[in-house]
């Protein structure tokens, strides 16, 4: 996940023990195949396929992004992982934090060095020759699994670069270096490489099974699987932990057509697919103190018993991200104002294929200054100190 430092800071200030959101990324190749499978396990439901096709000193390639709710641009969308026409394919995971400081003195990239990998790249010593040659302080938070059509593969921690031993490779969450640097033991890995010791051979069948074996569910599900058949040339997809449903795309065939997306989700939905019904009109205060969190709750309930996630619009011009349903299937969000005010607080619910409901009918808060509650903290301190200093005296 990925996959960019502020994003895996985001992840990991929400994760203190690191045990809930999570990816599983394996490969094992053969004389007959190479294949790359992986779970992702994200807070958002919403990803996209970006095809590109061959341009003058660039290979074709096809990226799956995932939206990335920033502030600043809440439709972001960051490389999660790829594969280009010469069967190179990464993915990226999450491990506690640890600052590379070997490359410390070397030039920074300007991007994402891993998708601009895809473009220059066609095999594994390309991509290293690559990361050789910049500053890896961004891999903080993010390692690389790196898969070529030879079946070579490697992870990159930053400083660390772990070659593939035998005749498969598995990556979760921890650094492999260091494992006693948090996140380890992981069921998810120790499963994995169980069932690939066990495999006769490689197949998309059996990798599947893996991607079933490991995937998650509750707060940080699994949003997508994919099997990656870098020989033939296939991807076939799986989403939200269904992995009766397949969809297979031939990559050659898509990346001949030009530049193109689908969204992953949509891929799958069924014709008769309908969206939530329109939440309750939100629970909460409805008058509060600026600068101070407000929660804030509402209900809907979805004609297909699919997964629903809420959106909050606060009524100042910011929205809450997409927050998933909770046990009882509400939808929970906090929010913060910071000037005084009336505002309507609405939201709106959506299905796991994308499908939104209508807005809900607003709720009116009232936010006032009340100066005598404003941060009194830094007075009191103050006071405080005075008075130790009196005594001290």
């Amino acid at each position: 996940m990925k996959k960019i430092p502020c994003l895996c800071i985001l992840l990991i200030s929400l994760l203190v023990s690191g045990s809930a959101t999570a990816c599983t990324g394996f490969m094992s190749s053969d004389d007959q195949q190479v294949l790359l499978g992986n779970n992702e396990d994200w807070l958002y439901p919403e990803a996209y396929l970006w095809f590109y096709p061959s341009q003058p000193n660039r290979y074709a390639r096809m990226y799956i992004k995932c939206i990335y709710p920033i502030p600043s641009n809440p439709e972001y969308l960051s490389c999660f992982a790829g594969i280009n026409e010469h069967g190179l394919c990464y993915d990226v995971f999450l491990h506690p934090s640890l600052k590379p400081v070997n490359s410390s003195q070397k030039p920074e990239f300007q991007g994402d060095l891993m998708a601009y990998c895809l473009e220059k790249c066609e095999t594994v010593n390309e991509v290293l020759a690559r990361f050789n040659q910049y500053n890896l302080e961004f891999m903080e938070d993010i390692q690389y699994l790196v898969v070529d059509a030879t079946g070579a593969s490697v992870i990159i921690e930053g400083d660390t670069i772990i070659p593939k031993q035998g005749t498969y490779q598995v990556v979760t969450n921890f650094l492999q270096s260091h494992p006693e640097h948090g996140w380890y033991p992981c069921w998810r890995y120790d499963t994995a490489v169980r069932m690939l010791e066990n495999m006769t051979e490689p197949t998309v069948e059996s990798f599947r099974d893996i991607c079933a074996a490991t995937h998650q569910e509750g707060m940080y599900p699994t949003i997508y699987s994919y099997v990656f058949d870098i020989t033939a040339g296939f991807i076939h997809l799986y989403h939200y932990y269904d992995y009766d449903t397949v969809v297979t795309l031939n990559l050659t065939e898509e990346l001949s057509l030009g530049v193109h997306s689908y969204f992953l989700p949509g891929l799958f939905e069924p014709e008769d697919n309908q969206p939530p019904r329109t939440p309750d009109r939100p629970s909460g205060p409805t008058n509060g103190r600026i600068r101070v969190p407000h929660d804030y709750t509402s209900s809907s309930s979805d004609p297909d018993t699919n997964v629903m996630y809420y959106l909050f619009d606060w009524g100042d011009g910011t929205t809450s991200s997409w927050v998933k349903q909770q046990d009882n299937g509400d939808g929970l969000a906090s929010h913060t104002w910071d000037r005084q005010g009336t505002y309507e607080v609405k939201v709106k619910a959506k299905d796991i294929y994308g499908q939104e409901s209508n807005w809900s009918d607003p709720l009116p808060i009232t936010m006032p200054k009340n100066l005598w509650f404003e941060p009194p903290f830094p007075f009191l301190c103050r006071i405080i100190h005075l008075i130790r200093a009196l005594l001290e005296h």
